[in-house]
């Protein structure tokens, strides 16, 4: 018996004892590291013990985050749940596994589930506000999940800048502004690891003549999301460059974004030249309004046309190796 008490108390001391990186603490709960130190920062959820100035987390830390994570991919929002106690957390998620119904949206409202509203981003657009915009998007990054954040507030923010190009009310350079702060945010889910150094490389762009990057960059998030290495390289490249750097990365795939113009006469034979130069191994995916448009003889000069962001995972998790 007095083993048995002697070793339940050395498991205790063990949940409280802080001995995890950061790294392995957000690797064991789910929990993205910009994430974990956003919750921290802002709703001060798990307090770390630092040692020589990095953090360390207990188990117990960990497992308060997998709660965490749980109830709000559940639909809560962190900042009404970050200061309640794990057994309060626990019935919340025991709650949300038999059904409960998390907070509601109003119908119709374009807000997501941390309470940024997608008016709220489109507004910092407008005002050509870069420091708010990236704030904004990183404190909606850190209320959910990648996938979350792409469906829930990304693409609805995209398709308002977009319908605002189309119809005057926002120039280029709000687009330019866009796709500088989601390269910013998006970028930091790579840099800390979700993507295996090993991970099959995706060459991402967009096709000569087609300026509009939002789509590409929205690709390079969702390839990563789906366990991809994106290579960027931004807009506007001509199908021999695009050849030339599939190659020098070892890609497995190349993915365009052909938004605009629809029914650019020179995208069916930019999209046939850059098949012939590739190697019969290296997927070809063109995605984009003016892509959609042009489906069918797009797929006959030997691209896979995917219409949306879910459509481009589901293709690569077939050909992941």
């Amino acid at each position: 018996m007095k083993d048995t008490e002697g070793a339940t108390a050395d498991a205790g001391r063990d949940d409280d004892r802080p001995r995890h990186p950061i790294q392995v603490a957000a690797r064991r709960s789910g929990v993205f590291t910009d994430t974990l130190r956003a919750w921290e920062r802002r709703y001060r959820a798990v307090t770390p013990s630092r040692h020589r100035g990095r953090r360390l987390y207990s188990d117990a830390d960990v497992a308060r985050l997998v709660l965490l994570r749980e109830a709000v991919e559940g639909g809560r929002r962190i900042g009404d749940i970050a200061g309640l106690p794990d057994a309060e957390l626990r019935a919340l998620v025991e709650e949300d596994r038999r059904g409960g119904t998390p907070r509601p949206r109003e119908a119709g409202a374009p807000e997501s589930r941390d309470g940024a509203p997608v008016d709220h981003l489109f507004e910092r657009v407008a005002r050509l506000d870069a420091t708010g915009l990236e704030r904004a998007l990183v404190e909606a990054r850190a209320a959910r999940p990648l996938p979350s954040l792409l469906d829930e507030v990304v693409g609805p923010l995209l398709e308002r800048v977009g319908e605002a190009w189309r119809d005057g009310r926002l120039g280029i350079a709000h687009e330019h502004l866009v796709s500088a702060a989601l390269r910013s945010v998006l970028s930091r889910d790579i840099e800390s690891g979700l993507v295996a150094s090993t991970a099959p490389v995706v060459v991402i762009t967009t096709p000569a003549g087609h300026l509009h990057e939002l789509g590409a960059v929205m690709a390079a998030a969702a390839a990563a999301a789906a366990g991809w290495r994106p290579l960027y390289l931004g807009p506007n490249l001509p199908a021999a460059e695009i050849a030339r750097s599939a190659e020098g990365a070892g890609a497995e795939a190349v993915a365009l974004s052909a938004v605009h113009p629809v029914g650019d006469p020179l995208l069916v034979d930019e999209i046939a030249r850059l098949r012939q130069l590739l190697p019969g191994r290296v997927a070809l995916l063109v995605g984009g309004r003016a892509a959609r448009a042009d489906a069918d003889r797009l797929v006959a000069a030997g691209a896979r046309v995917v219409p949306d962001q879910r459509a481009l995972v589901a293709a690569l998790s077939r050909l992941a190796p």
